[in-house]
């Protein structure tokens, strides 16, 4: 026999055995003895419009509340807690280094996009339960995901503050513009005008000081690659 997980949505209240009874949600028109009445459990509506009565164990067991959005986090985070504690324990097995090489590889990286899912996930709950809170410890794949988005970030430990890096707008200048650009030198526009008399700009990054007012073209160091400590500008 194949496995199965249940993905069925319900609405259910907690009730005891004998409420159930008395409202006619036992199976089969089962009669509780007087020991069972203060069974707990919970009644149950299916989305068929179905009613039963579950014993509390049963019931617990296989479902978990969901009526909110910070619910439906915990149920998010507790579901990947679990998977990536049984994928990690994976690797350390003997199994593991049995696999070819693209599928380690594949496996290790995906041990670390979930644990990067995870801590945003963990920063939205945290957020949302208190109000308030920052989008920090990042690693740079995070970052640049922001980044790519169109939000500002930044590394905790660089030594200059007021820094940030941007990713430019990418943008057509057309003919009529690029005779008034102040960022081009006369010489550069004569060419430009001479052949395509356009500019795509397109996949740049900027980095500007607040303190300055200066910005300058950003390319990443390996220590910005492999840093932990990004964040989001707010």
């Amino acid at each position: 026999m194949k496995k199965y997980i249940g993905t069925k949505q319900i609405e259910a209240e907690p009730m005891t055995m004998g409420e159930a009874y008395e409202k006619g949600l036992l199976q089969s028109g089962r009669v509780p003895d007087e020991n069972e009445k203060s069974n707990a459990g919970y009644h149950v509506k299916y989305q068929d419009g179905y009613e039963s009565w579950s014993p509390k164990e049963a019931f617990e067991s296989a479902y978990r509340i969901a009526d909110t959005v910070f619910d439906r986090m915990l149920i998010e985070i507790g579901e990947l807690t679990d998977r990536l504690g049984k994928l990690h324990n994976f690797t350390l097995n003997e199994k593991f280094n049995e696999l070819d090489d693209v599928t380690r590889a594949m496996l290790s990286a995906q041990i670390k996009i979930m644990q990067d899912y995870y801590h945003i996930l963990n920063m939205r709950y945290n957020k949302m339960e208190g109000g308030n809170g920052r989008c920090c410890n990042l690693s740079f794949g995070t970052a640049i995901a922001m980044l790519w988005a169109g939000f500002a970030i930044r590394r905790e430990g660089w030594n200059g503050k007021g820094l940030f890096v941007v990713k430019q707008i990418p943008a057509h200048i057309t003919d009529e513009v690029i005779p008034n650009m102040q960022s081009l030198p006369q010489s550069a526009k004569d060419l430009i005008m001479k052949g395509r008399k356009s500019i795509d700009y397109r996949n740049q990054c900027l980095i500007y000081n607040e303190n300055t007012g200066c910005a300058d073209s950003w390319v990443p160091s390996v220590s910005d690659m492999f840093a932990e400590d990004w964040e989001m500008v707010p």
